[in-house]
């Protein structure tokens, strides 16, 4: 008994602790974590933040298995043009030799069209766009983990001399379904479809080289056809989506007599794992507003922040007063990133990111996830085994009424990384902003057969976070006049 009464105190400071902690972690800002509870005192303090804008080098890599963008977003005030090609190959289903049907029973080609399934959008729906399908300029190679692999910037464009067909859609139509007709009969209905017709001249060239010797093997059939070129004409604010390694084949419709009865039927070229594959982004910020904000202020930093998504822009951001922090016990440390205002009426279906995503960068610009709080409950390296616990962390992007305006708001949970700082002295960090399709950790590899060891995707549960090229946003900065959006550090503490 002696013994318990003399160690009654003690636990009672630890329960308490405990409580308090578990209790906490499960609040957030503004719900009821201010007032005393359990006669414990909280306070309140704001950390300044230097932001500033960069444009980054890029290096993202596209599997097969991505969504691939074609489009123009044109005059965007912020963040200025870009322009998406879609470069991809369409091969027999036997690249060592391949038939349509045996030659004395083929009666006549009809017709072949280019399909290619339709995903979604970025930008405007309803004005409608122009794709062409051009040869590409070069042979491709495929994109796998043994030989190099193209980037957003391949050294890809298109045979201008080679038009293989054009065909004009706006992305509020692709779900209208299409009847595929052979003559008066309905031979099928599809949606979410792009559909080029084939030139006639150029396919039905095609259609015969299985007597002429291009199908003979991968390399005369690549020396006859290296691939395609996809672009979008026109000046458009759309970027479209297609989902290349299922559902987009090169198809050919053509009669055949099989015994005895003439039939119409079809064969296709489909993009397979020896495909290649790329997208090239160009992004033209002339005039652009960002142009304004691009200059580092290394000790206030820029007013506004531009994020756009791969491949496009970040922001660095630093809090000086982290050095300084005494210790304390963190209840929760909560970074705020607003967005500026209503979009105009010619940006607005230009939307923000699906999510964006706040790391800390090391020496020499080697990167690394938020230590302890991208998810608090997995073991780590520099990235949490498990998932990243968005509910937890924050970075998805979620609107709220500010000054009477319905913006995207951002909240990034660094209560836990900043307790281990002031309380064991772990390293102050600066960190980084972006809107990552996949984000590169030198020291922090990965066994994947998919990857370079030390890629990751930026993922939820459902796949990407963001696909390439959709979305930007125009963020208040560390250093904006308005403190209702101004970039800030909020710190829920008490005193040990």
């Amino acid at each position: 008994m002696k013994g318990f009464t003399r160690w009654f105190p003690i636990l009672t400071v630890l329960l308490s602790c405990f409580a308090a902690c578990t209790k906490i972690e499960t609040t957030t800002i503004g719900t009821g974590l201010i007032p005393a509870v359990d006669n414990i005192n909280t306070f309140d303090t704001v950390l300044q933040v230097v932001s500033n804008n960069y444009v980054p080098d890029d290096s993202t890599r596209l599997l097969l298995t991505d969504a691939h963008t074609v489009g123009n977003i044109v005059g965007d005030p912020y963040f200025g043009n870009t322009n998406a090609q879609l470069f991809f190959e369409t091969k027999p289903a036997n690249s060592e030799r391949f038939q349509f049907a045996p030659r004395d029973s083929i009666v006549g080609f009809d017709s072949a069209v280019m399909v290619l399934r339709y995903t979604g959008y970025f930008g405007d729906s309803s004005v409608p766009t122009t794709f062409k399908l051009y040869e590409v300029n070069q042979a491709m190679r495929p994109d796998t983990s043994i030989v190099p692999f193209y980037n957003l910037r391949p050294d890809l464009s298109k045979n201008s001399s080679k038009l293989w067909g054009q065909k004009t859609m706006a992305a509020n139509r692709f779900r209208d379904t299409i009847e595929i007709k052979r003559k008066d009969s309905v031979y099928g209905r599809v949606s979410n479809e792009l559909r080029i017709p084939i030139s006639q001249a150029l396919a039905q060239q095609l259609f015969f080289q299985d007597t002429l010797g291009a199908f003979r093997n991968d390399s005369a059939f690549k020396a006859f056809l290296p691939g395609f070129a996809l672009e979008a004409e026109g000046a458009g604010n759309t970027l479209f989506y297609f989902s290349i390694n299922q559902g987009t084949k090169l198809e050919f419709y053509y009669r055949s007599r099989i015994f005895g009865r003439i039939d119409t039927t079809s064969s296709s070229f489909i993009v397979s794992g020896l495909s290649g594959h790329a997208n090239k982004i160009t992004r033209n910020r002339t005039g652009a507003e960002i142009g304004n904000f691009l200059a580092q202020n290394p000790t206030v930093g820029a007013s506004q922040v531009y994020v756009q998504a791969t491949p496009g822009t970040m922001a660095s951001i630093k809090i000086p007063g982290l050095s300084t922090l005494s210790n304390r016990i963190v209840h929760r440390a909560e970074l705020r990133i607003t967005e500026l205002g209503v979009p105009s009426a010619a940006t607005s279906q230009l939307l923000p990111p699906r999510g964006l995503y706040l790391d800390v960068a090391e020496p020499d610009n080697v990167f690394r996830g938020v230590p302890f709080d991208l998810s608090p409950f997995s073991r780590y390296d520099c990235m949490p085994q498990r998932d990243i616990d968005f509910s937890y962390f924050g970075g998805i992007t979620n609107y709220e009424q500010v000054n009477g305006e319905r913006v995207a708001v951002y909240r990034f949970a660094l209560t836990r990384y900043i307790q281990n700082l002031v309380s064991k002295g772990i390293p102050v960090y600066d960190f980084r902003l972006s809107a990552p399709f996949t984000f590169f950790y030198k020291n922090c590899p990965v066994v994947s057969f998919v990857y370079p060891l030390g890629v990751y995707q930026f993922t939820g549960g459902q796949g990407a976070i963001n696909r390439i090229a959709d979305g930007r946003v125009r963020l208040a900065g560390g250093s904006h006049p308005n403190p209702q959006v101004r970039m800030q550090l909020r710190i829920i503490y008490s005193k040990l």
